[in-house]
């Protein structure tokens, strides 16, 4: 049943798209991101109207932040190319190199501690093996969360033995209360829905942050337990959303998010499937949306995103590269 869906799911995009509807010039990998009514793009193509950068606000603020005139700088994992994902070490050298934005990706515990990991498992980036909902938090702090960090690939590994753990969210709330961030929920079951929204609270969160996850489900009890935290669109609501796109949209429609957050192109079963086409970023513009593409870290497309497509935001593992990008566009006045 799963492949027949991702089967159809194919045929409908690819039909669209060979429909006259498709992608637009250049460009692979990344994810759409979230913009507002004027964009950071240049005059033409599928960003639509205004410039680079724009007269908003200064954004000094993570609510400002948030929904910010300007490309938003955003650090997926802390910049997983430059110190190792998902540690303090890798968020502070982030916002040093110029990020808006960090993004996290939380998994908890088994007694209950929200973690920031990428993986359900710790097996890729640490000196443990086994999966985050078994261990307690004690027993995750003995890891070496840098362990498997090799920049260079010669296998010299710089951060072993240097005490990096994998921080709890708790942690990371508390250390950067003046920086907006994108959670992202990979754990489903058992859910954390609850604990995170406490969290959050706690830390008075709610306004500095876009709730984010693959899973339609996940988010609907993000949006039902806590109306106030804006969320991204789960997987099957931005297919819902790309396929309205290639049209006018209907004035009924209210989209269930406020930020859209896609890669330029999905590889679905084998069949490469554009994603940004010319009507994408203007419709998400007409709505009031933002819309992030991720994970970029190529400097000639972090260019065509910004100046072409008008895109609002940019996930990459590169944030000192994309500084250098924006800057040189002025795309973050």
């Amino acid at each position: 049943m799963r492949a027949m869906n991702k089967l159809f799911l194919v045929l409908t995009i690819v039909s669209i798209t060979i429909a006259g509807c498709g992608s637009s010039n250049g460009g692979t990998g990344g994810q759409a991101g979230a913009g507002g009514s004027g964009g950071s793009g240049g005059e033409a193509g599928a960003g639509g109207e205004g410039g680079t950068g724009g007269s908003g606000p200064k954004c000094q603020t993570p609510q400002e932040m948030l929904r910010c005139d300007k490309v938003l700088n955003i650090a997926h994992g802390g910049g997983l190319l430059i110190r190792p994902a998902h540690t303090i070490v890798a968020y502070d050298q982030a916002l040093e190199d110029g990020a808006d934005m960090l993004e996290l990706d939380i998994h908890e515990t088994m007694d209950k501690v929200i973690v920031v990991m990428h993986d359900a498992t710790l097996d890729r980036t640490t000196d443990c093996t086994g999966l985050i909902k078994e261990m307690t938090f004690a027993e995750l702090s003995e890891c070496d969360a840098g362990y498997h960090f090799d920049p260079d690939g010669d296998e010299s590994y710089p951060y072993r033995d240097m005490g990096l753990v994998v921080p709890s969210l708790e942690e990371v709330l508390d250390r950067y209360p003046d920086t907006a961030v994108n959670i992202e929920i990979k754990q489903k079951e058992p859910s954390l829905v609850v604990n995170l929204v406490d969290l959050v609270r706690e830390y008075e969160f709610e306004d500095k942050m876009i709730g984010a996850s693959f899973s339609d489900d996940v988010l609907v009890e993000l949006r039902t337990a806590a109306p106030e935290i804006a969320t991204s669109l789960g997987e099957g609501e931005s297919l819902d959303y790309w396929i309205k796109s290639n049209a006018e949209i209907d004035p009924e429609y209210v989209p269930p998010g406020e930020f859209l957050q896609f890669p330029v192109e999905y590889n679905l079963e084998g069949t490469i499937v554009p994603v940004l086409h010319d009507g994408l970023v203007p419709r998400v513009n007409e709505l009031g949306m933002y819309i992030h593409m991720w994970t970029i870290n190529d400097e000639e497309e972090m260019r065509w995103l910004i100046e072409v497509q008008g895109v609002h935001g940019i996930m990459t593992d590169n944030p000192p590269l994309l500084t250098k990008v924006i800057n040189e566009l002025a795309a973050g006045d």
